[in-house]
């Protein structure tokens, strides 16, 4: 080849790579929940949302144990961001129970997808009717590396109640339950309704909410003051009487580090704006002003990306919510 042709196709090669380069999308993982979950269905949801309606980024969503395992897992740069509770977040944030000696400061919020009835359900045929009855039976707080058994155990071990703890997989909670080696579970549903696996389970078997009292909820605030609760009258929830159960606060996490201000914006923007597959796959986010509740309902500092999408949409953003690397 002559000096002319090897310019040429030099020319070329330098134009194919740039264009390349210019069109590449970039890549994010998205740490979920467990697959049988009703918040990894709106995980995938939210992840189409963003991939369907832009050529700049794609999300993968990977299935996890939840929000312990996903702190985890951005701690170790495995996922850039992920779904949890917002009270285990904050103890993360801040170091507190089961993080105290290992606070992640770099911790931002970035939007909030459920504000999530947290239900404690037993077998009827148990005999037990409150919370203290739980006392040395065979019980699972939650699917095994979840914010949810976290959370469980504190408010519990608070009251001074003591379980004989099944520490199993949903699946394999689900299955203990059906078969009578544990008397019952805890599950986040959307809110004010319940999970997926919950009502397979109580179609089959008759099972009882367990409601707290006002000193219990009293005691738990007192030492737990990020945990927050809702009462719901009879029928609120079909067919069952009403109850006062706690409510977490379920979206979307990262680190200061782990996503550009540019990526957080442009997720942001196609997570508002194309919200109908999002209330298709998970109604509950349809009974949400998804811009204004991801600032109110968030207990630690927005990520600075989150916070200039925010305030384009006209929302003010309070001065505890702005993360330190934009003061």
């Amino acid at each position: 080849m002559n000096a002319f042709g090897k310019a040429a196709t030099a020319t070329v090669v330098g134009l194919l790579l740039t264009a390349s380069t210019s069109y590449a999308q970039e890549r994010l993982t998205y740490g979920s929940t467990a697959l049988s979950s009703v918040h990894y269905t709106y995980a995938v949801s939210a992840a189409q949302a963003i991939n369907d309606n832009t050529d700049a980024l794609d999300v993968t969503v990977v299935a996890t144990g939840g929000a312990v395992e996903n702190l985890q897992r951005l701690a170790r740069d495995q996922i850039d961001f992920g779904l949890g509770t917002y009270a285990t977040i904050y103890q993360a944030y801040a170091g507190l129970g089961d993080f105290e000696g290992n606070a992640m400061p770099n911790l931002r919020a970035l939007w909030v997808h459920s504000p999530s009835t947290q239900a404690w359900v037993v077998r009827e045929d148990s005999g037990v009717t409150k919370l203290s009855e739980l006392a040395g039976r065979p019980f699972t707080p939650g699917q095994r590396g979840s914010a949810t058994e976290q959370l469980v155990m504190q408010m519990l071990d608070t009251l001074g109640i003591k379980p004989d703890y099944q520490l199993l997989a949903l699946s394999d909670a689900t299955d203990a339950v059906r078969d009578n080696r544990t008397i019952g579970y805890v599950k986040a549903g959307g809110r004010g309704t319940l999970d997926g696996t919950t009502m397979e389970i109580a179609a089959s078997i008759p099972l009882r909410l367990l409601s707290f009292t006002r000193d219990e909820v009293a005691s738990i605030q007192e030492k737990l003051p990020f945990v927050s609760f809702e009462t719901y009258e009879a029928g609120e929830v079909s067919g069952y009487p009403g109850f006062t159960a706690p409510v977490q606060v379920i979206g979307e996490f990262t680190t200061a580090e782990a996503m550009t201000n540019e990526q957080v914006f442009e997720m942001l923007s196609l997570i508002m704006d194309h919200t109908d597959v999002q209330i298709a796959a998970f109604p509950s986010f349809g009974k949400l002003d998804p811009v204004a509740d991801s600032v109110a309902l968030v207990n630690i500092p927005l990520h600075a990306g989150a916070v200039k999408f925010y305030r384009s949409r006209g929302v003010e953003v309070p001065e505890n919510l702005i993360p330190p690397e934009m003061e």
